[in-house]
């Protein structure tokens, strides 16, 4: 079993497994609209230091961040898409924050 924290949580997880699998299974809720196809972004987290290296993001994952990323910072992630393996240690993730629409926003 692999270890991460998630919003202070520990999550176990297995070989092979995504992030937003573990998270599931374990009954910590991350939003999610495509049920990690990896097209619609509400799963994107924040990757703290410290982690052993990611996998790479695919390319549709990297267009997807590059278009959610405007003014974010830090490296962010589709916890869909993290692919995690045996002897990734130190992982820790923030969920982030979706922006909450005013009144005002919802009825124009």
């Amino acid at each position: 079993m692999l270890e991460l924290v998630v919003d202070g949580v520990a999550v176990s997880a297995t070989h092979g497994e995504s992030v937003l699998a573990a998270c599931q299974r374990a009954g910590l809720t991350l939003q999610t609209v495509c049920k990690g196809k990896g097209i619609c972004g509400a799963c994107r987290v924040i990757v703290e230091p410290g982690a052993t290296a990611l996998p790479e993001p695919s390319p549709n994952e990297t267009r997807l961040l590059a278009y959610l990323a405007r003014g974010a910072t830090g490296p962010h992630r589709l916890a869909c898409q993290i692919i995690l393996h045996e002897g990734q240690t130190g992982l820790r993730l923030r969920t982030h924050p979706i922006p909450r629409k005013t009144p005002q926003e919802i009825t124009t």
